[in-house]
């Protein structure tokens, strides 16, 4: 089975803590020995600015982790930055995209959306938890504010070079008003669905379905607290590959089955699922889906094929 994931945070924590990537025990979640054994083929990389930076300090932190990202570079890990590329995965080494997650480094500047497509970012989650010169995020209190001029101006340019749109953290009404805007497939690279759990950091069944309708993917991610409401509470039972699994049959059944594939978020949180606890563990959740009736070719493209296919759609030829 082949693996193609939409949201890690490995990067980040090697660029902060020195972890090293080739380590199977390392530390991290995401490793080259585990993602040699799932035949991983690519990576999005979260490049998250903390909400404490803002302005050119969050601009040159973002810098420091492509960098780090950018380091790695060589036999093992290649730069996804077109459809060509995603189409060559595949021969032997695992591709590797940056995506920022939230746009406080582009400092409300549309300039310096072009730096940082140079430097290889195919992707944007427009807002994290915190407010940003883009919008509030989904740990704002009500009445949020949508998106302000300067994001209305860097969606459109977005989708004119090619950089996906990602509305993972975007609550209402922001993420109605990209939905509006938007000419090209969106993205949702890492959530859970509020159906199971509900709190505004998961996508309703709206905001799927506004997602698939316009030829967009989905990614589900493991982190418990979107998976089992009050995830950490005393006497709540842990997180398992079965909860991962009933989040990515609701988003099948509101998305459709060619819409939905993984953003596992790892390396984003300490507390993992009890049988997924990094990438190595994927075939428990392959079994898990296997229980449900899914079949070879149906896991397939939620493991891999779907993730591939949409970036294919997005990123420049």
């Amino acid at each position: 089975m082949l693996y193609a994931d939409a949201h890690a945070d490995t990067f980040f924590r090697v660029a902060l803590e020195g972890l090293d990537p080739q380590a199977r025990d390392g530390g991290l979640h995401v490793n080259v020995p585990r993602m040699r054994d799932v035949g991983q083929l690519i990576q999005v990389c979260s490049v998250f600015t903390p909400s404490h930076y803002s302005g050119k300090a969050a601009e040159d932190f973002a810098r420091r982790i492509i960098q780090t990202l950018h380091s790695h570079h060589g036999q093992t890990f290649t730069p996804v930055r077109s459809a060509k590329d995603v189409h060559a995965l595949g021969d032997g080494r695992i591709g590797l995209m940056p995506w920022l997650e939230g746009a406080s480094p582009l400092r409300g500047e549309l300039a310096l959306l072009d730096d940082f497509f140079a430097l290889g970012v195919r992707g944007i989650g427009l807002t994290h938890n915190h407010a940003n010169e883009v919008a509030d995020g989904c740990g704002v209190a009500e009445p949020r504010r949508g998106l302000s001029h300067f994001g209305r101006e860097l969606v459109s340019r977005m989708e004119a070079l090619g950089i996906a749109v990602d509305c993972a953290h975007l609550p209402q009404p922001a993420f109605g008003e990209v939905m509006a805007l938007v000419r090209r497939p969106p993205i949702i690279t890492h959530v859970g669905v509020r159906t199971r759990v509900n709190i505004t950091r998961n996508a309703d069944d709206n905001m799927l379905r506004a997602i698939a309708q316009r030829g967009g993917f989905v990614g589900i991610d493991f982190y418990p607290g979107h998976l089992l409401p009050d995830a950490f509470e005393p006497g709540v039972r842990q997180a398992t590959c079965n909860d991962v699994a009933d989040h990515i049959a609701h988003a099948i059944d509101v998305c459709g089955l060619e819409h939905v594939g993984l953003g596992g978020d790892f390396d984003g949180f300490n507390d993992t699922c009890a049988d997924l606890r990094h990438i190595g563990d994927l075939p428990n959740l392959e079994a898990a889906l296997r229980t449900r009736g899914y079949k070879e070719a149906a896991i397939e493209k939620i493991f891999a094929r779907n993730l591939l296919r949409y970036l294919t759609d997005v990123l420049p030829a």
